[in-house]
């Protein structure tokens, strides 16, 4: 695994409570991969609004929207043991963004990978670490099939991510009126 990673040491596709709060999915030298819980909701909701953070996706979110995306990444923990994880700087446990895996919509067997760092991360690695890692738990431990990311056109940075890490362009398509480049990536 690249970057000097090494995975947390689970039994299930949860993450479980021990002293610090929740045990890490991931954990590289820099941050951790954990699920998101409510009280992330006012560092989630700081990100999502501002529009500079937002400038390739439709709108900024509300703080409501924020609460109901936690809501639904809850959901998907229970119902298929990932979702999209908040990367946890080490040791300061400062909130960096979220990267993970979740099905793409509901009715579709696809599962889309996607990530988002905070702004005043950005450039230093974190995405494309994070993103490592995600891909290589969707492969060896959810035995996924495959993976999907949709990206803006012009998100030049985050089409390079879905490069470096295996990921190749598949088609574009119009998704409620945004265009969106797919990027597909299979198990090797």
């Amino acid at each position: 695994m690249a970057g000097g990673c090494q995975a947390a040491q689970l039994t299930s596709g949860h993450a479980e409570a021990n002293d610090t709060g929740l045990t890490p999915i991931f954990e590289a030298q820099r941050f951790k991969l954990r699920e998101f819980r409510f009280a992330d909701l006012d560092d989630l909701a700081a990100m999502v609004s501002d529009e500079d953070q937002m400038r390739f996706y439709p709108r900024p979110k509300t703080r409501a929207e924020a609460r109901a995306w936690i809501s639904q990444n809850l959901s998907f923990y229970t119902e298929y043991g990932f979702g999209f994880w908040l990367i946890e700087s080490i040791p300061r446990s400062d909130f960096l963004g979220y990267c993970g895996i979740r099905p793409l919509a509901r009715g579709t067997s696809d599962i889309e990978m996607g990530w988002q760092i905070k702004k005043t991360s950005w450039n230093q690695g974190i995405a494309t670490e994070a993103a490592t890692a995600a891909r290589d738990l969707a492969f060896t431990r959810f035995g996924l099939p495959g993976l999907v990311a949709l990206i803006h056109p012009d998100h030049t940075a985050s089409r390079r991510i879905a490069e470096k890490i295996g990921m190749q362009e598949h088609e574009t398509a119009i998704i409620e009126g945004f265009p969106w480049v797919v990027y597909r990536k299979q198990p090797q």
